[in-house]
């Protein structure tokens, strides 16, 4: 199996990231643009810190003589509420870049997070302004040639340098003592859900044989798989998740299908379906829900076709269920637990909404 075989169906947001990076839009709703309820007891999610907002600033990977661009943001330290602060690592879909997800990214920074999103190489705000007119058209014709640009080895080598260089990150914004190093997360959309499934633990075959574990990271405590992949058929089987053993959120919706993939909204409940039942694998699915939807307003949701109606919803639905779980199994909040698995979603157009853990 080749490296770039790894990736399989690790689709992103194609079109969506081809536009976005012509017109330089960022195309994200704010973080308390339309609350999310959880647990019925009309909690929401808004800005409680003032937060650090750095643009893409690059770094330099000398064993992979790589630059990597990366967003960060982080919440700003006070007397009430000092650092270190707990790290998201979150990765983007294939065509996109460090600018996708700016509300989930907005809410968890004010919610005391650092957030750091990398650019990965399949971005197509790294083409070359020259190619970036035929690279568009080419991939309007064929999203699916995005695939090639997708390699999953180098994606999570992205963020195994993002980890291994905290303390330069930490110079380079003059923040000391910034990033806790024992409370970390992953989270990711689309290919990056698969750049997170692999991190997270999920097992790769070759025919019968498990590729093993060379993928996972440890360093993480919990994983926010949002619209994933599931069961292929090929290298990703119903045993793929036999062996995770951490927390994993898995959000997907019942019109969440790709230009670029074979995945079904009931695929994509595969990695909650099959993962060991252990109390901590959550999954948060939503009746209309398409593909981008996701992250709030933008670009994306217009590219899926027609935007849900209550596509503000969603997106704020996705930050509250993301903050919560990760205030549960990155922070180690026993109240914030309790919460989330009694935690009951009310979607106030009436539309269907599951939400259950095992």
């Amino acid at each position: 199996m080749t490296r770039r075989g790894l990736a399989l169906g690790a689709c992103g947001v194609l079109v969506c990231g081809i536009l976005a990076a012509a017109a330089g839009a960022q195309g994200a709703a704010s973080p308390g643009s339309a609350p999310g309820e959880i647990g019925g007891a009309g909690a929401q999610v808004s800005p409680a810190m003032a937060i650090h907002d750095t643009g893409a600033i690059v770094f330099h990977d000398g064993r992979r003589d790589k630059d990597l661009a990366v967003r960060i943001r982080y919440p700003e330290a006070t007397a009430g509420r000092p650092g270190p602060f707990p790290l998201v690592v979150f990765s983007h879909g294939a065509g996109g870049s460090c600018d996708a997800f700016a509300s989930l990214s907005e809410t968890l920074a004010s919610h005391g997070y650092v957030v750091i999103h990398p650019t990965h190489s399949d971005s197509v705000s790294l083409t070359p302004k020259s190619e970036r007119r035929s690279r568009g058209a080419e991939l309007l014709r064929d999203p699916k040639t995005i695939l090639r640009d997708v390699n999953l080895p180098d994606r999570v080598a992205d963020v195994r340098f993002i980890l291994d260089n905290l303390d330069e990150i930490e110079t380079r914004l003059d923040e000391a003592h910034l990033i806790d190093r024992d409370r970390m997360a992953m989270a990711g959309h689309s290919a990056g859900a698969m750049t997170t499934q692999a991190l997270g633990g999920l097992r790769f075959y070759a025919g019968r044989r498990a590729l093993g574990d060379a993928l996972h990271e440890p360093r993480f405590s919990a994983f926010a798989v949002i619209s994933g992949q599931g069961v292929n058929g090929r290298a990703v089987t119903e045993d793929s998740w036999a062996e995770i053993r951490s927390p994993w959120l898995v959000i997907t919706g019942s019109k969440d299908v790709s230009a670029v993939s074979d995945e079904t909204p009931e695929s994509r409940r595969d990695p909650f379906e099959y993962a060991p039942a252990d109390g901590t694998k959550y999954l948060l699915f939503i009746d209309g829900a398409t593909h981008s939807s996701y992250q709030g307003k933008g670009p994306g949701p217009r590219l899926d076709g027609r935007a849900p109606a209550n596509v503000d919803w969603i997106g704020a639905t996705t930050n509250a269920a993301v903050l919560e779980f990760f205030d549960a199994y990155v922070r180690g909040d026993e109240a914030a637990r309790a919460k989330l698995d009694d935690a009951e979603f009310a979607d106030p157009e009436g539309g269907r909404l599951e939400f259950r853990h095992k």
